[in-house]
């Protein structure tokens, strides 16, 4: 089985700028502030688009072709990844780990991490709270002014890379242009929706928050066409884990029994397999399958590589 590309799931939230629709050439008024790129969770499952499977479901395909895509992985889930331009504020929000989001959800955990492909100047991400008095947050909370009196501002460049684990309070903050790496669950609880009116998950988010999680990003910098070229870690999690590859020319990646999402996010790649070659265009990212083995990624570019990881495993 050769390298997979997804049809994008698109979405027009709305704090939606233009980057997803300028980046995808999409013409027409409507921004598309997300696309769901990687994803088999119910209700936003992609399907695949062009080769022998064009149409095909992901998750059904996970489910008749499973050793040639998920390798020794023990269940089937894949790491998901979203595409977001924030043309306005986010919502301030929290996500539930895996017993929460079992025991009230019927989901998974939702740790995600976020590597900015551009940056206004000035632009910064909301990353954690300025206090841990619990009481002081709620009561902001009640009159939705919360992410301006405690979210904790966090500036943000081209290339920094930030894992926001279960629990954060947190926030993209507008003119801020990322890519997102998650995993498998899709529970969001608002907090603070900046006067929107849309409907908010007060208590949930109380029930989950964090207050000690205040992460900071990895600088890695933005990609440097004239740079040696080099893979390093970009953030690890015990749920997955995303390596950043920088190339010039070409660069040989052996796997590791595993699926991996392969996510461009500078200049474009040229994807070669023994089953099969494709083009990977700057912010689409394709589905890696166990069998292949190896995989070359050709051209000028920035690429990450993500993967779920075993049960115990230390990535």
């Amino acid at each position: 089985m050769g390298p997979l590309l997804l049809r994008p799931n698109y979405i027009s939230p709305v704090w939606s700028g233009a980057r997803v629709n300028e980046a995808r050439g999409i013409a027409g008024e409507t921004l598309y502030g997300e696309s769901f790129d990687v994803s088999v969770h119910e209700g936003l499952v992609n399907t695949v688009e062009g080769g022998p499977f064009d149409g095909v479901p992901l998750d059904e395909l996970v489910r008749t072709h499973r050793a040639e895509i998920m390798g020794d992985l023990a269940d089937d889930g894949i790491v998901q990844i979203i595409v977001m331009d924030a043309g306005e504020n986010l919502s301030v929000q929290v996500h539930p780990d895996e017993a929460y989001a079992q025991e009230h959800e019927g989901d998974y955990e939702k740790t995600e991490s976020w590597y900015i492909l551009a940056a206004d100047p000035g632009a910064f991400i909301y990353c954690g709270t300025t206090t841990d008095d619990v009481e002081a947050l709620r009561s902001s909370a009640a009159d939705d002014t919360l992410g301006e009196k405690y979210g904790r501002r966090v500036p943000v460049s081209e290339g920094d890379f930030v894992l926001i684990p279960a629990g954060t309070l947190h926030a993209m903050g507008k003119g801020v242009f990322a890519l997102e790496v998650g995993s498998l669950g899709f529970k969001t609880y608002r907090i603070c929706d900046w006067g929107r009116g849309r409907e908010l998950h007060v208590a949930q988010g109380f029930d989950v928050l964090r207050t000690e999680c205040r992460p900071e990003p990895s600088h890695l910098g933005a990609f440097d066409p004239s740079a040696p070229a080099g893979a390093r870690r970009g953030v690890t999690h015990r749920l997955f884990a995303s390596d950043v590859i920088d190339v010039r020319g070409s660069w040989t990646q052996p796997m590791e029994g595993r699926y991996e999402v392969l996510s461009c996010v500078a200049g474009s790649a040229r994807v070669r397999t023994a089953e099969g070659e494709m083009d990977l265009p700057f912010t689409r990212s394709l589905l890696m399958p166990a069998s292949a083995g190896s995989y070359t990624i050709e051209g000028t570019c920035r690429v990450l590589r993500s993967y779920a990881s075993r049960p115990g495993e230390v990535l």
